[in-house]
């Protein structure tokens, strides 16, 4: 990170507004370049953590649609699970925001692939769910479906959804704040990135490793100002 100068804390206030500032001003007792230098830090470690999320999230999503798909051959589907005539993820109940799931997720993914021209193929399909969808999958509510996706977790110490519940409701979070440009840095970063190896680690512990290999979160987080 480079050390901000009068004219670059100017440039930030123009163009990132006083009220997104204020935050990072507070947070550092209104020492501006501090919070310049704060500033460049969340954005660092942001562009590192959503490198990292995106491993996990499309992991995440090849074990669930795997263990959906056996779980829809022994109900005596023939159809991929996106196309579940037979409603056997449930019915749609109200989730986080205005959206319910997990039929309405799909129908979206469905609409998206569509507009967008491609193939209205399950990996199209699958490609466009947002990531609430898969955390909502292990919901509470769903918990009928947990006894076929708890092999998604293969290498996880017990069979209990509620660790991997919680640790995806706190990467939920933290990726929804990335997506918007929210400040990271008032989160236990040390443990959203424990989190996430966790997870990872109960999929496939050779991909923990290469994720913690191959991704920046380290280093951005050891350099906090």
């Amino acid at each position: 990170m480079t050390h901000p100068s009068p004219s670059e804390w100017e440039l930030m206030r123009r163009h990132f507004s006083d009220e997104r500032l204020r935050l990072y001003l507070v947070q550092v007792n209104g020492d501006e370049d501090a919070a310049a230098r704060l500033y460049q830090w969340n954005s660092r470690c942001s562009a590192a953590f959503w490198e990292a999320l995106g491993h996990l999230e499309v992991s995440l999503r090849n074990a669930l649609d795997a263990r959906l798909m056996l779980r829809q051959r022994k109900q005596g589907q023939a159809r991929h699970w996106v196309f579940d005539d037979a409603r056997q993820l449930g019915r749609d109940v109200r989730g986080v925001g205005r959206h319910t799931y997990p039929y309405q997720d799909i129908a979206i993914a469905i609409s998206r692939v569509q507009a967008n021209g491609k193939p209205l193929d399950p990996a199209q399909i699958i490609s466009e769910l947002p990531f609430g969808f898969w955390h909502q999958l292990v919901a509470r509510r769903q918990m009928f479906l947990w006894p076929d996706l708890a092999a998604a977790f293969t290498h996880a110490p017990n069979r209990s959804p509620v660790p991997v519940r919680n640790r995806l409701a706190r990467m939920r979070d933290l990726r929804n704040r990335i997506g918007h440009h929210h400040r990271i840095w008032s989160l236990d970063l040390d443990a959203r990135w424990d989190d996430l190896l966790t997870l990872t680690g109960w999929i496939d512990p050779e991909l923990r490793a290469w994720i913690d290999t191959n991704t920046d979160v380290p280093a951005a987080l050891s350099l906090r100002p």
